[in-house]
């Protein structure tokens, strides 16, 4: 393992690139990053010439080089982006603005993203006719005057600002006659078209709203006792499109051109095909960050199988997390996008030690075992985090995957197909029987396993540095469990006693 860790190169830059952006975002540094950079460069040469032709034990020095022009870069890229979001305007004045995401409808307003000028914003409009059958790409005119209040977690996520909009404060326009092409907004169209044929097909609304979360990301229909069976369950990640989802239908995909072989040419075709289906899927399902990070994740998975290179490993893991960090620092203070990388890095690194101890010549059982193993790593990775930011522990997350995981399977299947049957042949009952009732009981069981008494530990507080030093614990005890070595020991007693530490003396 740990052999590995040292070979991943694409995971020492990344973790250099997330050291930077931390540490920016505690405190400006700007425009020390600039001299940071330039110094790191000669650094960086200087190693790379000893370990060439001087002593292998100079090595440090490349390593020292590359990670202040990671952090360097980073802290430069997360400042350009926080000034970009960053709002100027003062003073109740008229904006011409387009929406640029679904509005969400909240208890008395529709929240909508838009864009005035160059910045992200988020307007507040009241509940009528016209502000409920907007869509992206829209048009507005608004007067308002703009608030940064809670500035910090509204940058962090690209938004300048925000605003109440009066009931006579706006009106929607026609749109100018000449606007630049944008793939998000005929991606969420096309979302919005299959969306209202799904909800034909699927009259109860709690099965609409599980189906369309499990299949195009969409949970704004989710009601909160919904969200909580889920939840209680160990089973939140399946509403939300992630790498379980793309690789179900990568997995689905590479069995039925299995016929293509494995030889050089076989694995090509057979890339070149489902690559671009899983793309095709991202644009209907609207190209949320979520379903990018997935899709990267899962396409460099593909282009490795293409080329007989190890399909997922850690370099790959943290090549994935740098593009998406390249592209916005800040989508590293995203929940989805922590849970995300701990899940598959747990994967990763626990779930081969833990399929180790048991193997069965039934394909049945073998597989139950194989996916028990793979729900617990995902689960102690993502532990900390999901104590730290949602206070709870399911302790029924193996029961409810080992069922729900499956079904998912076939409800994504079946979803698309059922669609395709109901436009060819009409909702008729009998067609759309197998999908409503593959429904109907993912839903009844998992609010049976939510029901049992005790399933879910609850209201557990914790610190950042709880989460820390519990994130901690758990990897150097699997270090030492596998390795064998009295350093990951220490370490280990040194967290137990750095938390004792901070219970009886907070601070």
């Amino acid at each position: 393992m740990i052999k590995t860790l040292r070979q991943a190169v694409f995971l020492r830059v990344t973790l250099f690139f997330v050291f930077g952006i931390i540490i920016q975002t505690q405190k400006n540094l700007f425009p020390y990053w600039i001299y940071v950079a330039i110094v790191s460069l000669p650094v960086l040469f200087l190693g790379s010439y000893t370990q060439r032709f001087l002593t292998y034990r100079r090595r440090w020095f490349f390593g020292t080089g590359l990670f202040f022009l990671c952090s360097s870069s980073a802290g430069i890229l997360t400042y350009t982006t926080w000034k970009q979001s960053e709002w100027t305007e003062e003073g109740f004045q008229s904006y011409r603005v387009q929406l640029i995401d679904e509005p969400v409808r909240k208890p008395q307003t529709w929240m909508c993203k838009v864009r005035a000028g160059n910045k992200a914003v988020l307007i507040y409009l009241p509940v009528d006719s016209v502000s409920s059958s907007l869509a992206p790409s829209d048009w507005i005119v608004i007067k308002t005057n703009f608030e940064t209040t809670d500035a910090i977690n509204l940058r962090k996520k690209g938004i300048a600002a925000r605003a109440l909009i009066g009931k006579n404060s706006w009106e929607k326009i026609e749109p100018p006659q000449k606007q630049r092409f944008n793939l998000h907004f005929y991606s969420l169209k096309c979302r919005r078209v299959i969306l209202n044929q799904l909800k034909k097909i699927l009259p109860d609304e709690k099965s609409f709203a599980v189906a369309a979360a499990i299949s195009f990301g969409y949970t704004d229909e989710l009601d909160k006792d919904t969200r909580q069976v889920f939840s209680s369950t160990g089973s939140a990640h399946i509403l939300s499109i992630s790498g379980l989802h793309f690789a179900i239908i990568y997995s689905a995909l590479n069995f039925l051109l299995s016929f293509l072989g494995n030889s050089a040419r076989g694995r090509m075709i057979r890339q070149s095909i489902i690559l671009p289906l899983l793309w095709s899927f991202a644009f209907f399902i609207g190209m949320a960050p979520s379903v990018t990070r997935a899709v990267t994740m899962i396409t460099l998975w593909g282009i490795g199988n293409a080329f007989l290179f190890r399909a997922l490993t850690i370099n790959t893991l943290g090549a994935a997390a740098f593009f998406m960090l390249l592209y916005n620092p800040y989508n590293l203070f995203e929940v989805g996008f922590q849970l995300s990388y701990s899940a598959v890095l747990a994967i990763l690194l626990i779930n081969p030690y833990l399929s180790s101890f048991y193997h069965s010549r039934n394909p049945m059982i073998n597989y139950a075992w194989e996916l028990s193993c793979t729900s617990t790593s995902a689960q102690l990775g993502t532990a900390p985090l999901s104590m730290y930011y949602f206070h709870q522990f399911p302790l029924l997350y193996l029961v409810s995957n080992i069922f729900a995981i499956p079904l998912t399977g076939i409800i994504l299947l079946l979803i698309p197909l059922t669609l395709c049957v109901s436009f060819f042949c009409g909702n008729q009952p009998g067609l759309l029987f197998p999908l409503q009732k593959s429904l109907q009981v993912f839903i009844d069981v998992l609010a049976a396993l939510a029901n049992i008494p005790h399933g879910v530990v609850s209201d557990i507080q914790l610190t950042i540095k709880d989460a820390l030093n519990l994130m901690l614990g758990i990897i150097f005890s699997f270090l030492f469990a596998i390795k064998k070595r009295m350093i990951y020991f220490c370490l280990l007693i040194i967290v137990v006693v750095l938390q004792v530490f901070y219970y009886l003396c907070p601070f």
